[in-house]
């Protein structure tokens, strides 16, 4: 068998998309590395970091098939000549512009994933020229797509409400968590933090800064909670720049308290777990996700969570956190207060975390992803 895979979105790996790109290239590679006749073509045109994908013999680099840039045009157009000359089986884009669109190759199968429609359900968070793009590709890749993959149940009836003729083609397939997740004691907690300087307790945001994410709001009941309970904690949010980032940080500048509210767009990824693992409460209130992998995360290493009742993040949390309305500041602010408060529920929390954790993983998230492969080629 051979199968082709887009790796475009390895350029912004930091992500949750990247995540998924890597861990689901490697765990496949590894399940396959010793049924021989497999052969897995990488193809990508921006460079990224190829140490991030294991060394396996029969992983084969596409390296910029067309010097197009239009990333448009290169899956519309160039791409399905590519797949005709190395003869693909299967070619799998891991995201939503990843497969050809325009002309497709009788001989090879599409599966496509699809992580959210975001911009169809928040418009207003995105470009006109980002709006454009998705609106008008999505329905001619799903409608090309042999199946269609999501990770969530959520993203999958956000499918069917705006596109209902493709309904028997979804699958959904939950992400995984990565293994050096996992709770760390305090001596090793303190020993990371000091490298940042936060000698300090502190609840945690971690994801891009942009509307969509609800930072404002976080930090508007973060505010709430200094001013009524007296807490000694900071907030720390890490997290890139994106989509009317100054908006928010300017926001947080001009707060009274924003000398307890501590901001980098920078942390070594391996660190994560550490700061998952030290933090008294991840918040995520976000207004959508079609995951959401950093609650998946923070549970992993145990730390206590607050997230929303929208979208896919019930379905990933579980029972094992707080869910509050996103919307609604005052459920933020009781839901962090009963927490700092409560020191049993934060026990129980974790407990519970550790627990809903275990019920997702890559390796399962790879072997799902393979067996619908073999579905598709019959």
């Amino acid at each position: 068998m051979k199968i082709g895979l887009d790796v475009d979105s390895l350029t912004i790996k930091s992500g949750g998309i990247g995540r998924y790109a890597v861990n689901l290239i490697n765990h496949i590679a590894k399940i396959l590395l010793n049924e021989g006749q497999n052969e897995i073509f990488i193809f990508f045109h921006h460079s990224f970091d190829r140490d991030l994908i294991h060394k396996h013999s029969h992983l084969k680099f596409i390296d910029k098939y067309t010097n197009i840039k239009s990333n448009v045009l290169r899956k519309g157009i160039f791409l399905p000549f590519s797949i005709r000359r190395l003869n693909i089986d299967l070619f799998h884009g891991l995201d939503h512009i990843g497969i050809p669109f325009l002309y497709k190759n009788k001989r090879c199968k599409y599966a496509v994933t699809i992580h959210d429609l975001i911009p169809r359900i928040y418009p207003s968070k995105f470009t006109k020229k980002h709006r454009l793009v998705q609106n008008t590709l999505l329905p001619h890749i799903l409608r090309k797509a042999d199946k269609i993959i999501v990770d969530s149940n959520s993203t999958k009836n956000d499918i069917i409400k705006f596109y209902p003729r493709y309904e028997d083609k979804i699958k959904v397939i939950y992400l995984g968590v990565e293994s050096h997740f996992f709770p760390r004691s305090s001596q090793e907690i303190e020993k990371v933090l000091n490298k940042y300087n936060f000698n300090f307790k502190y609840f945690l945001f971690l994801g891009t800064v942009e509307p969509r994410k609800n930072i404002v709001r976080v930090v508007d009941a973060f505010i709430r909670l200094k001013q009524e309970e007296n807490i000694e904690h900071k907030l720390v949010i890490i997290g890139r720049k994106g989509w009317l980032y100054k908006e928010i940080l300017e926001k947080i500048s001009k707060t009274p308290f924003s000398h307890d509210i501590v901001f980098s767009d920078f942390m070594i990824d391996d660190d994560l777990p550490f700061l998952y693992s030290g933090a008294e409460i991840f918040l995520y209130p976000s207004l959508y996700e079609g995951f959401g992998l950093p609650v998946l995360e923070a549970m992993s290493c145990g730390s206590p969570v607050i997230t929303s009742n929208l979208s896919s993040l019930p379905e990933v949390a579980g029972d094992a956190a707080i869910l509050v309305d996103p919307m609604n500041v005052e459920e933020i602010v009781q839901a962090m207060e009963k927490l700092v408060r409560d020191r049993e529920l934060r026990k129980e929390l974790k407990r519970k975390s550790l627990e809903r954790a275990k019920f997702f993983s890559w390796e399962m998230a790879a072997k799902e992803t393979l067996r619908l492969y073999e579905d598709i080629l019959g």
